[in-house]
């Protein structure tokens, strides 16, 4: 939420997002409209993923996906790599079906030292490294002494990602 808060907030970006679940506070504080994932991918002007990788995001930016945006459309992923199809995503950004790309994360990681997308301009790529401030670290710690401590009070994990995993 904090990205769509940036784009609204910043640039005063219409916020249109696509998850399993509505997300209310966002659709009542930001004016944020939930989309099916291809209105998503037809009316973005910039796709930011922001996503766990599953077995249900793996590779679902592929070639079908980038053949649905717009031509001049920005995808950014700072997800997992893996949710994007590196090879589909190079056709798109040489085909010119998309305009640029935005990473943070490659699929494979790490990146080849020949990989194209480094030398493509419309390609911006950077280190997974966004967590790396003070701020968000110590926002972590909090996050895993609640899950540490709620665990061994009630068994339950309050901030769990995969909670499948957790059942195991």
């Amino acid at each position: 939420m904090v990205m769509a808060q940036r784009c609204r907030g910043a640039y005063n970006m219409d916020v249109i997002y696509h998850n399993r679940t509505r997300n209310e506070e966002a659709e009542k504080n930001l004016n944020a409209k939930w989309v099916s994932f291809d209105e998503l991918l037809q009316q973005s002007d910039v796709l930011s993923v922001h996503s766990v990788l599953s077995n249900e995001t793996k590779g679902i930016f592929n070639k079908s996906a980038f053949s649905k945006m717009k031509k001049n459309s920005i995808f950014i992923n700072t997800s997992r790599g893996g949710v994007h199809n590196e090879h589909d995503l190079i056709d798109a950004l040489q085909n010119g079906t998309i305009w640029g790309a935005g990473l943070d994360v490659t699929n494979p990681e790490p990146m080849q030292r020949t990989n194209v997308l480094l030398n493509m301009p419309n390609v911006s790529i950077l280190p997974h490294i966004g967590s790396a401030t003070v701020e968000a670290r110590d926002g972590m710690a909090r996050l895993a002494a609640e899950n540490i401590i709620e665990f061994y009070a009630t068994g339950n994990v309050p901030h769990c990602v995969n909670r499948e995993v957790l059942s195991k």
